[in-house]
C-alpha cells in the first residue's frame, strides 16, 4: 500500500472543503436580528450578484459568525450565507417596550387651530385657536373668541385645565402618569376646601384614531364614575367618553 504524503493529503482536503468555508467560524457566533424595510436575500458569496440561497424576513433571528466590510456571514434556519452587515442589530425588535412614564407634554401646541365635535360645550362643532398666555407661565389658551375658552397650565407636578380668565378648573392632574397606576385629580373648591379623586391610568401607550388623525402613546385616564379622558402629547384632550363609552368630546381637526 502506498503511503500518502502530507502534501497529497492537504491538497485533497482543500479540494473538498473550500478555504472560505473553513475560516468563517473563527469568530465567536452571536445571535442578532435582521431589520429591513423588506425581505433581504441570503447569498452564497459576499457579492451583490451572488446566487440567492433564501429570503429572510425582517425581525428574523439569525446567528452571526463573522463580519468583514459590508458583509456578514450568518446562519438562518440551518442555511449559511451572506447578508449586508448594516441590516443586523443586537437589539430584539420583537421585544415589547415598557410603556412610557409621562411627566409633561400633554398641552396643545400654540399657533394651531383645534376643532372639536362634540365640543367641550355640547354636540356642536367648535374651533379653538391656541396661543401662549403671557400672564401665566407654561400655559396655553384655547379660545373660541376673545376671552371665551379654556386654559391649560402645566406645572412641575400637575396638568390643569380651566375656564379662561376665571378661577374655575375642570381638573388638576398629578404627574407622573404611569400605566396601570393611579394619579390624583384635585378639585379646588370655592370654600377653600380641596377634595381629591383617585384616577386610574389605564394606559400611557395606547394608539387612538380620530378624524384628526392617529395618535400614539395616548394617556387614558379612568375616573371612578366611568368617565375616560384621552390625552395626547402636544394636543391635550383628544377625546372624552362617559360611563357607557359614549363620546362626549372629540378632536376632529388640527390646522
Amino acid at each position: 500500500m502506498k503511503k500518502w504524503s502530507i502534501i497529497t493529503i492537504v491538497v485533497l482536503f482543500f479540494s473538498i472543503v473550500p478555504i472560505s468555508q473553513m475560516v468563517q467560524h473563527t469568530e465567536a457566533a452571536t445571535t442578532q436580528f435582521v431589520v429591513a424595510k423588506n425581505e433581504i436575500l441570503l447569498r452564497d458569496a459576499p457579492k451583490i450578484n451572488a446566487k440567492t440561497i433564501t429570503k429572510i424576513k425582517s425581525t428574523s433571528k439569525v446567528i452571526v459568525h463573522s463580519k468583514k466590510g459590508e458583509w456578514a456571514f450568518i446562519e438562518y434556519n440551518g442555511k449559511e450565507g451572506y447578508i449586508y452587515a448594516s441590516t443586523l442589530t443586537k437589539k430584539n425588535p420583537n421585544a415589547f417596550a415598557s410603556p412610557p412614564v409621562v411627566t409633561k407634554g400633554l398641552m396643545p401646541k400654540a399657533n394651531r387651530s383645534y376643532t372639536y365635535e362634540p365640543s367641550f360645550e355640547g354636540p356642536e362643532k367648535v374651533t379653538y385657536k391656541a396661543s401662549n398666555n403671557p400672564s401665566i407661565e407654561n400655559s396655553i389658551e384655547l379660545l373660541e373668541s376673545d376671552y371665551m375658552g379654556y386654559t391649560y397650565i402645566e406645572r412641575e407636578n400637575t396638568l390643569e385645565l380651566g375656564v379662561a380668565y376665571s378661577d374655575v378648573f375642570f381638573f388638576s392632574l398629578s404627574y407622573p402618569m404611569k400605566e396601570k397606576g393611579t394619579i390624583i385629580d384635585t378639585d379646588y373648591g370655592f370654600d377653600g376646601i380641596n377634595t381629591t379623586t383617585k384616577v386610574a391610568v389605564e394606559s400611557t401607550s395606547a394608539t387612538v384614531k380620530t378624524k384628526a388623525g392617529t395618535f400614539k402613546n395616548v394617556v387614558i385616564l379612568t375616573y371612578p364614575n366611568g368617565t375616560k379622558l384621552y390625552l395626547a402629547k402636544d394636543y391635550g384632550i383628544i377625546r372624552i367618553t362617559d360611563f357607557d363609552g359614549t363620546i362626549t368630546t372629540e378632536l376632529i381637526a388640527v390646522k
